[in-house]
């Protein structure tokens, strides 16, 4: 009996032992099949991103000489010269492209890199050629992938075409332009990449026209089952084929499908080894157990000893996935408290660097009043224009390092563009007269949906370099739809721009013609902080340019229809109403009694003998506690408030101001002379009522916005 139960017990376990075995084995090549279906997906999806970026430079070289044939005067022999040298320099540069050249309308080649002027040659028949010349008059143009360029004088086997069509407003056909891929390129990335020995790679056309392939000549078919389909997923796997895995994707943006394969003999070969172990290792617990079962206790365990150190690993791996987390969670809040320490140190920067300056600009304007001297009045001159400079520099480095932080609000409105406009033209004519030249705004009833407060400082920007850097003829400024959007344009009779610099005069301290940095010219920084500020918005800025003709720059805006009756909110809003400055305001000032309170005591004083000079009384103190209590020693209340932001004893400006006013019982006039460059500041003191004004304003400024303020107010004798 006991004989029995031990043959039942080994039999039971051979059982066991057998179907464990194959369990396992199953399961290896299970999960061996799925990770090289990710593998492969993986692999499909880098030649996806290789070839993406490869098709995507021949792309632009297509649409820049698309660009240059558009502007191409073709009685000017030297421009087709220069074309030519502009495309061949640029496929020199591209590994990937092995010529660039254009047809004309009829199909016949105008342009090649390889040399100018191109032998006359009728390329109508090639598949790029027929591909444009049958398009339906007035389809968009799209790109167009070529298969294998013939054999002939200059040209090889190892390259596939692109191309792009030229057309007219009309749809009408003007010219092709196409360029050669080379398929050795990706052949090459392919071999040097070390995919496995029976890996095959491809390149195909939507069409299933093969491109490129890896080995070469190895004949890859492109897949049946595998090939991409328009409602499958991007991040599709690969699927098991006949006897290969093969993945397959659509590259984005361009009819061109990327193939990777590999066989299923060579993938699972790891699984074979593995599962021959698996056998061997089973086979010998059967031959041991029938020798000696008694082993089968120290074989129970050896069981328990692995189950213990895959817990083990398994808990290892749960703790390392929480430190990661951990990790990363310590990441992700560093990251913000950076971005919350860069905020503070742009505000303490704009604040400390502006409040110098203004005791300065004050100071200055004192002394210029007190030197009857031409000399020194002629010095003081410049001085002022130095001081002007370095804050515009200032200002600019500050909007562009806010701009760098991602801090700048905005606040998107609908407002019609004329007044925008006019208010731009008015503020630049007189320099445009000045120089002779017409200024020229082209009346519009259009409006749009941006935000006004940033998009004035872009045309603002556009306009005036447009009258800066044209000596004759005329600026033009208009607005013209385009799909849902409106294109305001800047057109400038002035000396261009060359097509080497378009793209890089969006960059920082970049200037045409200004080598020396001429410090009167500006910084370089107005078109960088425009193309940013733009990008903020939304709205792509442009530029096209010809050498002694003029350039034209253009921002596309969203376009909304007219309301039925414009509300008052729709305006644009520029800031607070400022009066102009000018020195007449000093004389305004006679009699007014300010309340000037100012924690530093360079600045209180400089501001205090700013506004004695003007004729005003001057009540000034370093918080409005002190300045409460001398309005009651005086028993009077002042005419207006002149006061920094920043104060000590945790009180700011606005508050301070409201509460001086709660106290008195009138709403005392009020300006805040602050170095913040804050919008929410701005909104709250316009719905306090206040006017703000950003450090260092020019004395005459701050004199003729107090005498407005004060203009209704009693003077005192």
């Amino acid at each position: 009996m006991q004989r029995a139960h031990l043959v039942a017990a080994f039999l039971t376990f051979a059982a066991l032992c057998v179907g464990v075995s194959a369990l396992s084995v199953s399961r290896d090549r299970h999960a061996t099949l799925e990770q090289a279906r990710r593998e492969f997906a993986a692999t499909a999806h880098l030649l996806d991103e290789h070839a993406s970026r490869a098709i995507e430079a021949g792309d632009a070289q297509l649409r820049m000489l698309l660009d240059a044939l558009e502007r191409w005067d073709r009685r000017d022999p030297a421009e087709g010269q220069r074309i030519q040298a502009a495309m061949r320099a640029r496929a020199e540069r591209l590994p990937q492209i092995g010529g660039v050249w254009a047809l004309d309308a009829q199909g016949r080649l105008l342009l090649d890199s390889a040399e100018h002027p191109p032998p006359p040659r009728d390329l109508s028949e090639r598949d790029y050629a027929q591909a444009h010349l049958g398009v339906t008059q007035g389809s968009p143009p799209t790109l167009h992938v070529g298969s294998h360029l013939p054999a002939g004088p200059g040209v090889n086997q190892g390259r596939f075409t692109i191309s792009r069509a030229l057309r007219d407003e009309e749809g009408n056909l003007q010219a092709i332009a196409v360029a050669g891929i080379r398929n050795t390129y990706f052949s090459q990335m392919y071999g040097e990449a070390g995919w496995g020995e029976g890996a095959r790679l491809a390149l195909f056309t939507s069409g299933k026209e093969k491109l490129a392939e890896w080995p070469p000549d190895s004949a890859v078919a492109p897949p049946a089952a595998a090939w991409p389909q328009p409602w499958d997923p991007s991040d599709s796997p690969a699927i098991v084929e006949g006897r290969q895995i093969t993945a397959a994707r659509m590259l984005t943006g361009f009819p061109i499908v990327v193939v990777a394969s590999r066989p299923l003999a060579e993938v699972l070969a790891p699984w074979r080894e593995r599962a021959l172990w698996t056998a061997a290792i089973s086979g010998g617990i059967l031959t041991g157990a029938s020798v000696l079962f008694v082993f089968a206790l120290a074989g129970a365990r050896r069981e328990d000893a692995v189950r213990a150190e895959l817990l083990r690993a398994n808990q290892s791996l749960d703790e390392r996935v929480r430190r990661r987390t951990a990790d990363l969670e310590k990441a992700l809040r560093s990251a913000e408290m950076a971005s919350l320490a860069k905020m503070k140190v742009l505000a303490t920067v704009s604040h400390d660097l502006r409040q110098p300056l203004q005791g300065l600009a004050a100071f200055h304007e004192l002394l210029l009043k007190e030197a009857p001297n031409p000399t020194l009045q002629q010095l003081g001159a410049m001085a002022s224009a130095s001081l002007q400079a370095g804050q515009r520099l200032l200002d600019d480095l500050l909007t562009l390092s806010r701009l760098e932080a991602g801090v700048v609000p905005v606040e998107i409105g609908v407002f019609p563009l004329a007044p925008l406009l006019d208010q731009l033209a008015a503020e630049l004519r007189a320099e445009a007269e000045g120089k002779g030249l017409r200024l020229i705004v082209m009346p519009t009833k259009a409006w749009v949906r941006s935000d006004p407060a940033r998009l004035q400082p872009i045309l603002r920007n556009l306009l005036s370099n447009a009258v800066k850097y044209t000596a004759r003829g005329g600026v033009v400024v208009g607005a013209r739809p385009r799909g849902d959007g409106l294109r305001v344009e800047i057109w400038d009779s002035g000396q261009g721009i060359a097509a080497a610099e378009l793209g890089t005069i969006w960059e920082e301290f970049y200037q045409i013609g200004n080598p020396a940095r001429d410090g009167s010219r500006g910084a370089g920084l107005g078109l960088s902080i425009a193309e940013r500020t733009a990008r903020l918005l939304g709205h792509p800025l442009e530029v096209r340019s010809r050498l002694g003709h003029g350039s034209v720059f253009a921002v596309t805006l969203p376009r909304v229809p007219a309301p039925a009756i414009p509300s008052p909110g729709t305006a644009p809003r520029s800031g607070p109403p400022v009066p102009p400055a000018g020195p007449a305001a000093a004389g305004r000032l006679s009699g007014r009694r300010v309340l000037v309170v100012e924690d530093d005591p360079l600045q209180r004083s400089s501001l205090t003998l700013l506004l004695e000079q003007a004729g005003a009384g001057v009540m000034a103190a370093d918080s409005f506690d002190s300045a409460l209590a001398a309005v009651q020693a005086t028993l009077q209340a002042p005419s207006a408030i002149l006061s920094d932001y920043r104060l000590p004893g945790g009180t700011d400006g606005l508050s301070g101001i409201q509460t001086l006013r709660g106290v008195l019982g009138r709403d005392i006039p009020a300006i805040l002379l602050t170095g913040e460059l804050s919008a929410d500041l701005v909104r709250a003191a316009k719905d306090a009522g206040c006017l703000v004004l950003t450090k260092p304003a020019a004395p005459n400024r701050i004199l003729s916005t107090l005498a407005e303020l004060t203009a209704g107010a009693d003077a005192a004798a």
